[in-house]
């Protein structure tokens, strides 16, 4: 079983993290990660990176929330992959935040962090970016249960 703590808010950097301990080894962690048949399973619905390369594009796409842009930043297979995503109506990402993975292995399991910086650009707003904070706390909190879940399962 996994252990799963709550994903925090640190208000005065604008950073969301959460690191949890998933009963998987590092390489299908990676996959999940990465690979678009994959992360279609456990966050969101559908998604498209045209390569795992720095500068590649791609969406993640919600029935609910609808489409996210992205653009990758960091790949480094297998310990550490990053984004920068945002609205459907800021495709160059002005407004967007970054999203890091960082994998490390535990024998058979793997503790992934993610950390999730740059709310100060999601709006001159502070009301509004205290709410993206707080609303992107909750999204990882749930995401990435689906997705040990969903690691979990699959090893079963």
């Amino acid at each position: 079983m996994a252990s799963t703590g709550q994903a925090t808010v640190d208000e005065g950097r604008y950073i969301v993290s959460r690191t949890v301990v998933i009963d998987a080894p590092r390489d299908r962690v990676w996959q999940a990660l990465t690979e678009p048949e994959h992360i279609a399973k456990w966050f969101g619905q559908r998604a498209v990176i045209d390569s795992l390369t720095v500068g590649a594009r791609g969406v993640f796409s919600w029935d609910e929330h609808g489409d996210m842009p992205l653009e990758i930043i960091e790949v480094d297979e297998p310990d550490r992959f990053g984004y920068r995503w945002g609205q459907a109506d800021d495709p160059d990402l002005i407004r967007g935040t970054d999203v890091r993975f960082t994998l490390r292995e535990l024998g058979g399991s793997t503790e992934l962090t993610v950390v999730e910086t740059g709310f100060d650009r999601v709006s001159d707003v502070e009301s509004e970016r205290r709410d993206a904070l707080e609303g992107n706390r909750q999204g990882w909190n749930a995401e990435l249960d689906e997705l040990v879940a969903y690691l979990e399962a699959k090893a079963a």
